[in-house]
C-alpha cells in the first residue's frame, strides 16, 4: 500500500525550475532529418530571458531520453513507466537508472507508485487532477475507483477522467488542456473541425465534474504529419512550459501564432516568449512533454544559506 500525501501537489505556475535532457546526446536528434539542438537553443534563451531557473541533462546523468515529463516524477511520486506507443522501448532497468540519476541530481528520493501512468497525462492546479481515460486502460487489472484513490494519494482532492482524442496513440492530457491558475482552464479550440464530437463529450465532462476554473478556447490545429503511429504534435499550442516567472510557447511558423500571444496576454499577467518547435512537434511531443517543472528542493535552500 501507499501513503497519502499530507500536502497539496504544487501547480507549476508556483515552481521557479525546469528540467531538460539535453538532445544532443542522442544521435537521432541530430540529424538533418531531425535536429533538435537550435529548438533546445532557441527554448534554454527564452528561459533565460525569462530568468527561469533550468537545469539540463547531460550524459553524465544517464537520462531516458527527452520526454521527461513522462518518465519523470509527478508531485513527488514516480509511476510505473511502460507507455503503450512505445513498447520495448524502455527496459526497467533503464528507467530505474535514469530516475536513480535525477534523484541524485536534485539530492532527493521518491517512491514508485503501483500505478502505469506517464506524467504527461496529469495535469492539475493543485487541487484536481485531470487524466484520460487511457490511465484506465493502461491499468485494466485495477477498477476505476483504485486508479482514482492512487492519483488522489499525491494529495489531489478531485479526479477528472476525460476522453482520449481520436486516433491518438499517445492519449496524454497534456495536449488537450492546461490549468494556469487556480480559476482558469485552457481547453483547446476544436471549434469547425471533425473533433466536433469529441469537443461536446469533452466539455460534457468538464462541465459535469463541476470546475470552479473558467474555462477558455486555446487555439489548436490538427495535421496529418507524424512518425510511423505517432502524430505530429504540431498545432498543440496548449502544450506549453508554465512556471511562476513566466511562459513558453511553442511556435509553427502558422498563421495562427500570433493569435496564442494574443490569448496568453488577454489571459494571464505572466510574461511569455515563443520558440519555434516544428522539428520537435515532427517527433509527436512540444515543450511541456521535455521539461519537468521543479519547486524548490533542499539542495536549493542549502545553497542560498
Amino acid at each position: 500500500m501507499f501513503d497519502s500525501h499530507t500536502q497539496s501537489p504544487v501547480p507549476d505556475w508556483q515552481k521557479p525550475k525546469v528540467i531538460l535532457a539535453d538532445p544532443a546526446i542522442w544521435s537521432e536528434y541530430r540529424t538533418e532529418d531531425c535536429d533538435l539542438r537550435p529548438v533546445y537553443s532557441e527554448l534554454l534563451a527564452a528561459l533565460d530571458a525569462l530568468g527561469i531557473e533550468r537545469v539540463l541533462l547531460t550524459s553524465a546523468d544517464d537520462p531516458l531520453d527527452i520526454w521527461i515529463r513522462d518518465w519523470g516524477f509527478v508531485e513527488g511520486s514516480y509511476f510505473r513507466y511502460k507507455p503503450t506507443y512505445a513498447k520495448g522501448v524502455y527496459p526497467h532497468k533503464l528507467v530505474e537508472k535514469a530516475r536513480r540519476m535525477l534523484d541524485q541530481r536534485l539530492a532527493c528520493s521518491r517512491p514508485t507508485l503501483p500505478l502505469i501512468l506517464d506524467g504527461g497525462n496529469l495535469i492539475h492546479n493543485g487541487r484536481t487532477a485531470i487524466l484520460t481515460e487511457k490511465v484506465l486502460r493502461d491499468n485494466r487489472t485495477k477498477d476505476r475507483a483504485e486508479v482514482e484513490r492512487t492519483i488522489l494519494s499525491l494529495g489531489f482532492e478531485q479526479v477528472v477522467f476525460i476522453p482520449v482524442e481520436p486516433e491518438d496513440n499517445v492519449g496524454h492530457a497534456d495536449g488537450i488542456l492546461k490549468f494556469v491558475s487556480d480559476d482558469l482552464l485552457f481547453v483547446n479550440d476544436y471549434t469547425g473541425s471533425y473533433f466536433a464530437d469529441y469537443k461536446k463529450r469533452l466539455m460534457r465532462i468538464l462541465e459535469n465534474a463541476g470546475l470552479s476554473a473558467r474555462i477558455v478556447p486555446f487555439p489548436w490545429y490538427s495535421t496529418t504529419k507524424g512518425r510511423g503511429t505517432i502524430w505530429s504534435a504540431e498545432g498543440c499550442y496548449i502544450n506549453f512550459i508554465l512556471t511562476q516567472h513566466g511562459i513558453v510557447y511553442p511556435t509553427f511558423n502558422h498563421a495562427m501564432d500570433e493569435q496564442v500571444a494574443r490569448v496568453l496576454a488577454e489571459n494571464t499577467a505572466l510574461p511569455s516568449r515563443p520558440v519555434f518547435a516544428g522539428p520537435l512537434a515532427q517527433e509527436g511531443g512540444v515543450l511541456n512533454c521535455i521539461s519537468l517543472n521543479v519547486a524548490r528542493t533542499k539542495l536549493d535552500d542549502t545553497a542560498n544559506d
